[in-house]
């Protein structure tokens, strides 16, 4: 019965996160008055799926200090990589980027605007640039940026090539990268499955990589060094987990 439990137990998490995510919006856009009030919400609603699928997060490394601007810049496996992150991140970013995919939902256009989350528009350069841009001000204000280094949930054991979007924001505001590895939910909730295994998902900050006299030409190769950072992590977490060659 374990295997039909996990899922039961998947299926219920990810029904009840769906249908409750447009009234979650709604409450946010009717009631939120700062962001914090806003994330709280977001992570209120993350922590429920996670409850139900019997999956803790552990945070550890070292985060950025408030008030010191940067770029956090996270792979995702899973989804519930995605949940983790939103339970857990807000006392570490000030802003963030997801993808435009989300705005879907009723509602939410306002309710990621309150909570300082920018859709980053997929297939439309120039509205891109105008959030990089939007970015680059909020960082070089002192904000800590969240930002999905793969630009997509990837669906595999590891980490995916990071796009430059990240990489430009930190390189134009002259700001640290700061690689953030998420490792777990590829193992415990697979892309495309309902079937949650109970476990622990790891979020750990990395080394910022400083980007002091850096510019756009350098992106590629900073996006690359990001990804190697993230991906050597992740190997690390795998191997200490005892998942290595399974």
């Amino acid at each position: 019965m374990g295997a039909l439990e996990e899922v039961i137990r998947g299926g219920s998490a990810s029904a009840l996160w769906i249908s409750s995510l447009p009234l979650t919006s709604l409450r946010i856009a009717l009631t939120s008055e700062s962001p914090d009030a806003a994330r709280e919400l977001i992570a209120a609603h993350s922590r429920r799926f996670l409850d139900i699928c019997q999956i803790k997060v552990n945070v550890s490394g070292a985060p950025p200090e408030a008030g010191v601007g940067c770029v956090v810049c996270h792979n995702e496996a899973s989804f519930v990589d995605v949940a983790a992150y939103l339970s857990v991140m807000w006392p570490y970013v000030d802003r963030a980027a997801g993808a435009d995919l989300y705005a879907v939902c009723p509602f939410m256009r306002t309710a990621t605007r309150k909570a300082a989350i920018e859709l980053v528009p997929r297939g439309n350069r120039s509205g891109t640039e105008r959030l990089i841009e939007k970015a680059v001000k909020a960082v070089e204000s002192g904000e800590r940026m969240g930002w999905g280094g793969e630009g997509r949930i990837s669906g595999q054991d590891g980490v995916a090539r990071f796009k430059v979007g990240a990489s430009l924001v930190a390189i134009r505001s002259q700001a640290p990268i700061i690689p953030l590895m998420i490792y777990g939910g590829h193992r415990l909730l697979p892309l495309g499955s309902i079937r949650a295994r109970p476990g622990e998902i790891h979020i750990h900050f990395g080394t910022p990589i400083l980007t002091k006299g850096l510019d756009d030409t350098d992106a590629r190769e900073l996006a690359d060094k990001t990804q190697a950072a993230t991906a050597e992590m992740y190997a690390q977490f795998r191997e200490q987990c005892g998942h290595a060659g399974t």
